[in-house]
């Protein structure tokens, strides 16, 4: 009989679990802390019924009156507690971050690239690549996608919006997963949901987005890339090309980190990823 009511209880809360966008896996309510409540206050914090909201990772009383402003002012119920129907409608209406790159390329870069992309990961897109005087020097294809049904905010989920540090690496040690070639290393958020998602020490909630290729099996140009974990995909003979680009224009390769935080030497590009529709 007890194995019998486990089994009950498991069932059902697979099921509650199951009703939520990542990276949401349960309710969250006063005195809960981890990622997931910072995430609730990132997005909590965009919503015009909230103001003065602080990102803490700590569900405190703060983030319970800034979530039933936010169920109230959308004809939620107003109970003060994240449950699937106010974090899939927080996600829904916030999870864009709004950045828009602005133009400009920055002093203390040598490179910037620059990628629009859809709501619609599925859609591959186009890369561009600048020196620090806003020559355009190449174009590549490219394809955000993470793994299939994990958005920005989960791990391995679709590429980051907003604006990254980024440094030229030698070549990852797995051809056949990230291609011969030297890779670009997103190193640090600087605006967007980079900023509050991707930052240069253990504690970020993402890491190891990289810009690179790979010897995908059943594969060849123009047919669409494979998915990432939520790096940037291009085809190989770009890869090859942006790496020799760099090095034309007085980038250095650096020694590949292989993903070790903090990042030790001081980005040289910088990376620009926005969200257009």
């Amino acid at each position: 009989m007890v194995g019998v009511v486990v089994a009950v209880v498991m069932v059902m809360v697979g099921m509650v679990v199951g009703q939520f966008t990542c990276p949401w896996s349960r309710p969250l309510s006063m005195g809960d802390t981890g990622k997931d409540v910072y995430i609730t206050q990132l997005l909590l914090s965009r919503s015009p019924f909230v103001s003065g909201i602080s990102l803490n990772f700590d569900f405190d009383s703060q983030t319970e009156q800034a979530l039933r402003a936010f169920q109230t002012g959308n004809n939620l119920t107003e109970s003060g507690t994240l449950d699937p129907d106010t974090a899939n409608l927080l996600y829904k209406l916030h999870y864009a971050d709004g950045y828009k790159d602005d133009g400009t390329f920055p002093e203390g870069y040598l490179y910037k690239i620059h990628i629009e992309v859809s709501s619609d990961r599925n859609k591959e897109t186009v890369g561009y690549l600048y020196d620090t005087n806003g020559t355009l020097l190449y174009n590549f294809p490219a394809r955000l996608h993470g793994v299939e049904g994990r958005n920005q905010y989960c791990s391995n989920g679709d590429t980051i919006t907003g604006l990254f540090k980024i440094d030229l690496n030698t070549p990852e040690p797995e051809p056949k997963v990230y291609g011969p070639y030297p890779i670009n290393r997103l190193v640090e958020g600087l605006e967007g949901n980079a900023k509050y998602l991707y930052w240069n020490n253990e504690t970020t909630l993402r890491r190891g987005i990289l810009l690179h290729t790979g010897e995908w099996a059943n594969w060849h140009p123009p047919l669409p890339m494979p998915n990432s974990d939520g790096c940037i995909h291009t085809w190989p003979d770009s890869c090859n090309a942006i790496w020799k680009i760099l090095t034309s224009i007085g980038v250095q390769i650096r020694t590949n980190t292989l993903g070790d935080l903090p990042y030790p030497y001081e980005p040289q590009g910088i990376i620009s990823i926005e969200q257009v529709d």
